[in-house]
């Protein structure tokens, strides 16, 4: 196993929730979150959706892509709450090429700030 990259990103709880609440934010959340996302931030869990975004930033800077499209980097939960990160569209087929095999995710939250962490190995 070797390290393929290395992501992080912060996410301003607060700022994030004026971005979900403001004018734009229903069209912000329905571009940029998988459906699965949206169930898991019932009620507008604005740490959850700060996480999931965090985690998403983090998987295109250890893939060194710039930011592709919102829904191809999925958070998803276990029953125990751990998170993993599934792969759609074009992240995965870079993934693919770049012979990624796993994608380990560590992700966290305040009130004030979600931080995820992204260690791809080949």
């Amino acid at each position: 196993m070797s390290v393929a990259g290395l992501g992080t990103d912060l996410v301003d709880i607060p700022k994030l929730r004026k971005k979900l609440f403001g004018k734009y934010g229903k069209r912000f959340i329905e571009n940029t979150f998988t459906e699965n996302e949206i169930l898991c931030a019932q009620e507008k869990n604005i740490a959850k959706f700060a996480t999931s975004f965090a985690a998403k930033e983090a998987v295109y800077k250890a893939f060194r892509t710039g930011w592709i499209e919102g829904k191809e980097v999925e958070l998803l939960r276990d029953a125990n709450g751990a998170p993993t990160i599934v792969l759609h569209g074009e992240i995965k087929k870079i993934a693919k090429k770049r012979k990624i095999k796993e994608i380990h995710l560590s992700a966290s939250f305040t009130d004030s700030y979600a931080l995820a962490v992204v260690i791809l190995t080949s």
